[in-house]
């Protein structure tokens, strides 16, 4: 996870707020801020709600309570919602965690698809 998408997190842990709001106590840009948040949101950290114009974002229960990563299950249901992927590439990515203690990370983009060897136990 980059830095700047743990500050928006440490701001958001307790909090609901609105996009300006966040904008302001992060320091940064309304675009830059708009790309962390959206990649976060995709990882499933984080939510926002509609109300009325206004974007209000908050921590998923599931982060609020545990602190901890989203449950693979929430995991793979986000990703098969932007991209087909063989159940068995998800299932061989799960085993090499069991195997190995180490985590992997599909992350695709417009330059294709990489996996991402998380250095951190889990």
């Amino acid at each position: 996870m980059q830095w700047r998408e743990q500050e928006l997190l440490d701001i958001l842990r307790n909090e609901t707020l609105k996009t300006g709001d966040l904008v302001d106590r992060a320091n940064m840009s309304k675009t830059t801020a708009l790309k962390y948040l959206e990649s976060l949101r995709a990882k499933g950290y984080i939510d926002c709600k509609m109300v009325g114009p206004t974007k209000l974002w908050f921590c998923t229960e599931a982060r609020k309570v545990t602190g901890e990563k989203m449950p693979t299950t929430k995991m793979r249901a986000e990703l098969v919602r932007y991209i087909h992927i063989d159940k068995r590439v998800l299932e061989t990515l799960e085993e090499f965690e069991r195997d190995t203690g180490k985590g992997l990370n599909i992350l695709v983009d417009k330059n294709g698809m990489r996996l991402i060897l998380d250095m951190v136990d889990t």
